[in-house]
């Protein structure tokens, strides 16, 4: 990708971080307990590919311990002990990182903007995890844009009303804001680099995460995150195709829809990638 197609253009509401959005335990604890009551249909109609266990989620204090410093609000932890979602204390990071991302709907779209102001992102960040952690995964060639589009799929029509029509809007608003670009979405090619270039920052840009002023700097900067913003974006992207894919089926073909694609697309390394060149 070339350095002037990045996400969005920086923004004033990007140039520092917000006041805290604390994950707090209870919250936590409560969206996990969701999860794991709804995923238990979808794992059953995974099949092979479900393995289904008790998952705790756990707040991780020590920023030594986390897995992309502020990057990653989210990650997976199975232990002989019992399987685990571990998540940061704090959100304001990742959601004003999302902000940015999202500003060129926003522009056109100020009402969406209210889903970064409440704890509705947080929550998909859990629970999503929840569902991941109860299936067998495609490794290697697991796309954290195409496969995980899945996750956070299923984690957007989990929320309650009105975010869960919201967010969905949004990520089908962001289909169109990037198939309206001159240059569209990119190749699936290019696709894999932006993945592979986006956690290549976030291991290198991690330590800047991890204190307000240098947070605020990297937030603000023209080019630092163009990588991390473009993955943010087509990850984003991705689940909008799915709720296109989904939205206008009957309610027996959407549990035929989830079968399918738990079961069998879920562990093809080219998931998503027809209906990613698909109109594009």
């Amino acid at each position: 990708m070339n350095p002037d197609q990045h996400a969005s253009p920086p923004s004033p509401l990007s140039a520092t971080v917000p006041p805290a959005r604390i994950v707090s335990d209870e919250l936590a604890d409560g969206w996990a307990a969701k999860a794991t009551r709804l995923s238990e249909p979808l794992i059953s109609l995974a099949g092979p590919v479900g393995d289904p266990a008790p998952v705790s989620a756990t707040t991780v204090t020590d920023s030594a311990e986390w897995m992309f410093g502020n990057f990653m609000l989210a990650w997976l932890d199975s232990t002989p002990n019992g399987r685990f979602v571990r998540h940061l204390p704090d959100a304001s990071f990742f959601l004003q990182l999302l902000r940015r991302t999202y500003s060129g709907v926003f522009d056109a779209r100020p009402d969406l903007e209210v889903l970064l102001d409440d704890d509705s992102r947080p929550e998909m960040s859990v629970t999503n995890d929840v569902l991941q952690i109860q299936l067998r995964s495609l490794e290697p060639g697991y796309s954290m844009i195409r496969h995980h589009a899945l996750m956070l799929f299923t984690a957007a029509l989990w929320l309650d009303e009105p975010r869960r029509s919201q967010w969905l809007d949004l990520y089908d608003s962001l289909v169109t804001y990037v198939d309206e670009r001159p240059q569209g979405r990119p190749s699936l090619e290019e696709l894999a680099q932006v993945e592979a270039g986006a956690f290549a920052d976030f291991v290198e840009l991690a330590p800047q995460t991890l204190d307000a002023e240098s947070a605020s700097a990297l937030l603000a900067s023209e080019h630092a995150l163009d990588r991390i913003l473009d993955y943010q974006l087509y990850a984003a992207v991705a689940i909008g195709l799915e709720w296109r894919d989904y939205r206008d089926l009957s309610p027996d073909d959407q549990q035929a829809w989830f079968r399918e694609h738990l079961s069998e697309l879920y562990l093809r390394p080219d998931y998503l990638e027809q209906k990613w060149t698909e109109n594009a």
